[in-house]
C-alpha cells in the first residue's frame, strides 16, 4: 500500500520543522521523515545543550569570584541539560506534530523515483519532497585519530560527566563556545587551530579580544597549528600537532573534534530522483528547488550557511514556493549569527572587509566602545566593542558587537537593515537607560549629523574647509541655510576656523563660548591654571607635542616657536573645538586655551579636555625629569 501526500519532508531538524509546520499551515497534506526523533542536531546535540552548558559555566564562573573553592559536580550539569533537551523536545514530539495535522514517520527514507519514497519498506508518494537531511560532525583523515574514544558535539552531551582535561580541536564557533564553558567548569582547555587566529568568519580585532579573554580565564590556546596524530597512552590522548615545523604534543583525558559539519548527502538515493549534489552539498536554484522538478532542499545540507535560523528561513521560503503559483527567492543579505562566548559576538550582513571590496572607500565605519556606556560600567571587566559599517548615505551594509548581550542588539541592527532604515533616525528613537543597545542611539546621533553635513547646503561650506570660505559667502550662505534647517547651520561653524593665533604676547582676544575654558580668561567660572615649562621652554614643546600625538581624537595643525594649534574632535557628537598652546618666555608658563566652535560641546569636554591633557603633561615631564 502506497501512502499519498502533499508534501513529504525527509528530516525532522531544525529547517525540516519549520518546513512541516509551514505546510500544515496551509491545510496540506504532511509527512515528516527521520530515522532519529524530531528536532535533529539542534534540540539535541547543538544549540539547545551548548547553550545550558554556558548558561550553567556563566553561574559557576561568577560565583567562583566570591566562593574561589567551589567544587563542582559535572555529572549534575549534564543532567540538567538533558532536563532542558526533554523540555524542549515535548514541544516537537511526533505527539505535538499529529496533533498539528502532521504525520511523524520514525525511519530511514530513500527514493525509489522522482515522486516516491521507501521508509524502510513503506512506499510513500508525495507531490512535492522536501530535503532537509542535515549535517554530521566533520571529522579530519588524522592518523590514528579513528583509533581513539574522541568526541563530537553529537556524543558530547551524552556522558555521564565532563573529563579533567580536555583537548578541543577547531577554533570556530563550536570550539571556542566550549573551551571557555569547559574551562569555567573546572575542565583544563587545550584549543588548537589550524588558522592563524579563532574565529576566522568574524572582524579580527574583535576575535583577538575574545581570544585574549579566553586565555586570561586559563584556556591554552595554540594557532596556525596542524593536527597530525592522535593516539591513545594510558587513560589519556595524546594529538600531536605542527606549528613553525616544529611536532608537539598535546596529552589530555578527553579529545572533542569540533572543525565544522559536512553535509548528509549519502545514502538517500538522490541520484534515482534526478537530484544533483557533491560532497558539500545539495544543488539548488535561489528557489531552493533542485535539478529535480517539484523536490526542494533546505538547512544544512544546501548550506551556505549552517545555522538554525537560516535553516528556519529556508524551511518557510521553500515550502511557500513548493505550495504557491508565485515562487520566492532566498536573500542571504540579511545573514545574522552569534558567537555564545562570554562576552557574546554578534555579526549581521558584511564585514568592514568585504564592505571595502564591493563598495570602495565610500562606506562609513562607526565605532563605539563598551567602555563608554554605563551598562557596561556597572559590570566588573566588562569588555566590549560596537562597529557598524554604513553605506555612503547611512543605510547599514553590516556590523559586528562584542560584548554583553550583543546577540540581541545585532537583532536590532538586523532589524533596521532589514527594514531599510536609515542609521541616523535611531538619534530621536528613546532607549531605557542604562541599557547596552542605547548604543545604538548614541551610534545614530553620529550618523545623524553626518548626514546633515553631507547636505549639498552643508558641502558648499565644507569646500572651504578649516575657515579658507571668505566670511562674505559664509553670511550669505548661513542666511539661506537659517531658512531651511538650523542644525546644519551649527554644522556649517562647527567647521569654520575661528581668528586664533597670538596677538601682543597672548592668546588672540575671542568670544568664548559656553563650557570653553582658558588660563587667560577674566571669567572665573572659565579660567585654569596655565602649566609651567618643567625645565628649558625646548623641553616643555617636546613634553607638550609628545602629549597631543598621544591624545585620541587630537590632530595638529600648527606648530611654531611659541604657539601649537590642534582640532580635537569630540567623541560622542563629532563636534570639532579648537585646543592652543602659547609659549610665555617672561612667565615660562604654557597658556592654554580649549573652545567649541559651536554654540555648545559635549557637556563640560573642553575642562575635561583640559585636565587630562595637563595629566599628561605633567607624567611625561616628571618622566623625562626622573629619567
Amino acid at each position: 500500500m502506497v501512502k499519498k501526500y502533499d508534501i513529504a519532508i525527509i528530516g525532522a531538524g531544525a529547517a525540516g520543522l519549520t518546513a512541516a509546520f509551514t505546510g500544515a499551515g496551509f491545510s496540506k497534506s504532511v509527512v515528516l521523515i527521520d530515522k532519529n526523533l524530531p528536532g535533529g542536531e539542534c534540540t539535541w546535540s547543538g544549540c539547545i545543550p551548548s547553550k545550558t552548558l554556558i548558561n550553567i559555566a556563566k553561574e559557576i564562573h561568577h560565583a567562583k569570584k566570591y566562593t574561589p573553592d567551589l567544587e563542582i559536580d559535572t555529572s549534575q550539569v549534564l543532567k540538567d541539560i538533558q532536563d532542558v533537551i526533554q523540555k524542549v523536545y515535548a514541544g516537537e514530539s511526533p505527539e505535538v506534530l499529529q496533533q498539528s495535522g502532521i504525520d511523524f514517520i520514525n525511519g530511514y527514507a530513500t527514493f525509489v523515483g522522482p515522486k516516491e519514497l521507501d521508509v524502510e519498506g513503506e512506499r510513500i508518494q508525495a507531490k512535492r519532497i522536501i530535503l532537509s537531511t542535515g549535517s554530521s560532525p566533520m571529522v579530519p583523515p588524522i592518523a590514528g585519530l579513528d583509533e581513539v574514544p574522541y568526541l563530537t558535539n553529537e556524543t558530547i552531551f551524552t556522558q555521564n560527566s565532563f573529563p579533567k582535561t580536555m583537548t578541543i580541536l577547531g577554533g570556530g564557533a563550536i570550539g571556542i563556545e566550549l573551551s571557555q564553558a569547559l574551562n569555567r567548569l573546572g575542565v583544563k582547555v587545550t584549543l588548537v587551530e589550524k588558522a592563524e587566529r579563532i574565529l576566522s568568519n568574524d572582524e579580527e580585532e574583535l576575535a583577538l579580544m575574545i581570544h585574549q579573554r579566553l586565555v586570561d580565564e586559563g584556556v591554552t590556546i595554540h594557532t596556525s597549528s596542524e593536527a597530525v596524530g592522535a593516539a591513545k597512552k594510558g587513560a589519556e590522548i595524546e594529538l600531536k600537532i605542527q606549528q613553525d615545523g616544529k611536532e608537539t604534543a598535546v596529552t589530555s583525558a578527553g579529545l572533542l573534534v569540533a572543525l565544522g559539519r559536512k553535509a548528509n548527502v549519502e545514502g538517500y538515493g538522490l541520484e534515482k530522483a534526478g537530484v544533483e549534489y557533491d560532497s558539500k552539498r545539495i544543488h539548488v536554484d535561489k528557489h531552493l528547488e533542485t535539478t529535480a522538478k517539484g523536490i526542494y532542499a533546505i538547512g544544512d545540507v544546501v548550506g551556505p550557511y549552517q545555522l538554525s535560523h537560516m535553516a528556519n528561513a529556508q524551511g518557510i521560503l521553500a515550502t511557500q514556493n513548493a505550495i504557491l503559483p508565485i515562487n520566492r527567492k532566498m536573500d542571504y543579505e540579511g545573514v545574522t549569527w552569534c558567537t555564545y562566548t562570554d562576552p557574546e559576538l554578534g555579526r549581521s550582513g558584511l564585514s568592514e572587509e568585504q564592505a571595502r571590496e564591493k563598495y570602495g572607500d565610500s562606506i562609513r565605519i562607526y565605532e563605539h566602545e563598551y567602555a563608554d556606556l554605563d551598562r557596561a560600567n556597572t559590570k566588573k571587566g566588562s569588555i566590549g566593542k560596537v562597529k557598524i559599517i554604513l553605506d555612503k548615505k547611512g543605510y547599514i551594509l553590516g556590523a559586528s558587537i562584542l560584548g554583553d548581550r550583543a546577540g540581541e542588539i545585532i537583532s536590532q541592527i538586523q532589524t533596521i537593515k532589514s527594514l531599510n532604515i536609515n542609521m541616523g533616525k535611531l538619534s530621536g528613537v528613546i532607549h531605557p537607560y542604562p541599557t547596552y543597545s542605547e548604543v545604538l542611539v548614541k551610534i545614530g546621533k553620529k550618523v545623524y549629523v553626518d548626514n546633515l553635513l553631507n547636505q549639498p547646503v552643508v558641502k558648499t561650506f565644507n569646500k572651504a574647509k578649516d575657515g579658507e570660505l571668505p566670511a562674505q559667502k559664509v553670511a550669505l550662505y548661513g542666511a539661506a541655510a537659517a531658512a531651511g534647517i538650523s542644525i546644519a547651520n551649527m554644522a556649517i561653524r562647527n567647521n569654520m576656523k575661528p581668528k586664533l593665533g597670538v596677538e601682543n604676547g597672548r592668546l588672540k582676544e575671542m568670544p568664548l563660548t559656553p563650557n570653553a575654558v582658558s588660563s587667560q580668561s577674566p571669567d572665573p567660572e572659565s579660567w585654569v591654571p596655565a602649566w609651567p615649562y618643567h625645565g628649558s621652554k625646548e623641553q616643555a614643546k617636546k613634553n607638550l607635542i609628545g602629549m597631543l600625538k598621544g591624545f585620541e581624537g587630537v590632530k595638529i595643525l600648527q606648530n611654531e616657536q611659541h604657539y601649537v594649534y590642534a582640532i580635537a574632535t569630540t567623541k560622542i557628537m563629532k563636534y570639532k573645538d579648537d585646543v592652543e598652546f602659547y609659549f610665555n618666555d617672561a612667565a615660562e608658563r604654557i597658556e592654554f586655551r580649549s573652545a567649541s566652535r559651536v554654540g555648545y560641546s559635549d557637556g563640560g569636554v573642553n575642562r575635561q579636555r583640559y585636565e587630562d591633557m595637563r595629566k599628561r603633561y605633567e607624567s611625561i615631564s616628571t618622566h623625562i625629569r626622573n629619567s
